[in-house]
C-alpha cells in the first residue's frame, strides 16, 4: 500500500504567488522588447539565459541523473518551448485582453483532466474559484475588446492553454520523482536545442538597443528562472489544479504594474475582476483544499 503524507498547502502557496507576482511583472516588460524582439526570439533567449544559470549548478550539486525519466522529460522540454511563444503570438494576434484570456483556460482544463484523466476528486469549491479566476481574467484584461477575429491567433490562444495545463500536470507528476532543478535543468536544455534547431542563432538580430537587452535578460532571470523554480516547488507540495488557478493572479498583478509605471488607469471593471481573482486564491488557500496529500518520496 502506497505511503502518503500530509502537508500544508500555505508554502505552496507562497510559492506559486510568488511566480505569478513575477511573471505579471515579465510580462509588462516582455512586451515592451516586441518592438525589438520577435515573441520566437525572446522565447528562445528565456531558455537559454535560464538553463546558463541552471545546468552548472546541477552539475555541481549532482543533479543531472534522469532516474529513467529522460522521454518524459523531452516532452517537458517541448512543451516548455512552446507555452510561451504560443502566449506571446496570442497576444499579438488577439491584442493582450483576449490572449491572456484564453491562455488562462488552461487551470479549468487541469481541473477538467484532474476529475475526468485521472479520476482524482476535485472539490466544489475548487471548480468555483476556477471559473471565479477565469471570470475575472475577463473583466481584468477587458477581454471583449476584440477587433475582427483573428483565427491564428485564436488557435495560438488554445494551444498556449493546452501547452499551460501541460506544462502544470507534468511538473506535478516529474517533481514527486525529481528534483525541480533536474526538472528544469533538463527542460530548458530541451527548449534551447529545440529553438537553436529552429531559429539558428547566427541569424539572432544584433542592431537591438541596450535597453532591449537588459528586458531580454531580467526576462530570463525575474521572468523565467526564478518563478519556474518557483512553480516546480509549489507543484512538489500540491496539486497542478491549485497552482494553475493560483496563477491566474498573474494578469491582476501585470495590471496593477502597468497602472503604477506606465501610467495606465484601471477602470471599475478591471478592480472588480482583480478582486475575483483574489477571492478565487483565497477560497484555493482557505476552502478549496486546506491540506494535500503529496507521495512521502516526493518530499525531500
Amino acid at each position: 500500500m502506497e505511503n502518503y503524507a500530509t502537508r500544508r498547502i500555505g508554502p505552496a502557496v507562497g510559492f506559486a504567488l510568488f511566480a505569478a507576482v513575477l511573471w505579471g511583472v515579465s510580462g509588462t516588460v516582455a512586451a515592451d522588447a516586441f518592438s525589438e524582439v520577435a515573441p520566437a526570439r525572446v522565447a528562445q533567449v528565456r531558455s537559454m539565459v535560464a538553463l546558463a544559470f541552471l545546468l552548472p549548478y546541477a552539475w555541481r550539486r549532482g543533479l543531472l541523473e534522469t532516474r529513467g525519466a529522460g522521454r518524459q522529460l523531452v516532452a517537458f522540454g517541448l512543451v516548455l518551448a512552446t507555452v510561451h511563444v504560443t502566449y506571446y503570438w496570442a497576444v499579438e494576434r488577439l491584442g493582450v485582453g483576449p490572449g491572456v484570456t484564453v491562455q488562462f483556460l488552461g487551470p479549468i482544463l487541469v481541473l477538467a483532466w484532474m476529475a475526468v484523466g485521472q479520476r482524482r476528486r476535485v472539490p466544489s469549491l475548487m471548480w468555483l474559484a476556477g471559473l471565479a479566476a477565469l471570470v475575472g481574467t475577463v473583466m481584468v484584461t477587458r477581454a471583449w475588446d476584440t477587433g475582427s477575429l483573428d483565427l491564428l491567433g485564436l488557435i495560438a490562444g488554445l494551444a498556449a492553454a493546452v501547452t499551460f495545463a501541460a506544462y502544470l500536470l507534468m511538473g506535478e507528476h516529474l517533481t514527486r520523482r525529481l528534483s525541480p532543478v533536474t526538472l528544469l535543468t533538463y527542460g530548458f536544455l530541451v527548449a534551447a536545442v529545440f529553438w537553436a534547431v529552429v531559429q539558428p542563432w547566427w541569424s539572432f538580430p544584433t542592431d537591438i538597443s541596450s535597453k532591449a537587452w537588459i528586458e531580454l535578460a531580467w526576462v530570463g532571470v525575474g521572468g523565467t528562472l526564478i518563478p519556474f523554480l518557483a512553480t516546480m516547488a509549489a507543484l512538489k507540495r500540491t496539486s497542478a489544479g491549485v497552482v494553475g488557478v493560483i496563477a491566474s493572479i498573474e494578469p491582476v498583478v501585470a495590471a496593477v504594474t502597468a497602472w503604477l509605471f506606465l501610467s495606465q488607469s484601471l477602470a471599475t471593471v478591471q478592480v472588480i475582476g482583480g478582486l475575483f481573482v483574489v477571492a478565487a486564491v483565497a477560497f484555493v488557500q482557505r476552502w478549496g483544499v486546506a491540506d494535500v496529500e503529496v507521495p512521502l518520496d516526493s518530499v525531500r
